[in-house]
């Protein structure tokens, strides 16, 4: 049996099964391939945000298992939370995997560069999977709230959880 792991910037796990996850910026390339393999979003959004991200507003990042495109996330820097890491999403057979970590690492480090010292993020506290991914990555509740009247991405499977309301984090990058 060979061995698996992952490759983040910040440390390698070994599992037993080789997922080595690279996260970049999304090219026009890879826009066909987000459309199909990770449409739990309206198909022009995903146009939206590489139009944003040519004007400079935005990083739009993909995650790769080698060529497969298997998670995306956006780094807005033009919402009123500035940066806005913003709908990650991580196919389902990648998860629990380090995609979402690697794809935080980026997003965090894209925003240094760009001067932030911190990033923010809005979650509907009904999100079962992606509130305690977030606190693993050092998101801390702020106790405000963004209230939400049509959600650009649905964050939970069952509409009648949603919430009106989501849940403001922030994660500092000068905190060691």
């Amino acid at each position: 049996m060979r061995q698996i792991g992952w490759r983040c910037p910040a440390r390698e796990v070994l599992l037993g099964v080789f997922m080595s996850i690279v996260v970049r910026t999304a090219t026009a390339a890879d826009l066909s391939a987000i459309r199909q393999h990770l449409g739990q979003t309206d198909p022009r959004l995903v146009d939206e945000h590489f139009r944003l991200q040519d004007l400079g507003q935005m990083y739009f990042a993909v995650a790769l298992d080698g060529d497969e495109i298997v998670g995306t996330a956006l780094l807005d820097l033009n919402s009123e939370m500035t940066p806005e890491l913003r709908n990650m999403f991580v196919a389902p057979s990648a998860r629990r995997r380090g995609a979402g970590r690697a794809l935080s690492q980026w997003v965090e480090q894209k925003a240094r560069e760009e001067g932030h010292t911190a990033v923010f993020l809005a979650v509907d506290p009904n999100n079962e999977k992606a509130v305690p991914l977030y606190v693993s990555l050092e998101y801390h509740p702020t106790g405000e709230h963004l209230f939400v009247e049509a959600p650009e991405v649905e964050q939970v499977p069952d509409p009648s959880r949603a919430s009106s309301h989501y849940a403001i984090y922030k994660k500092s990058l000068t905190a060691r």
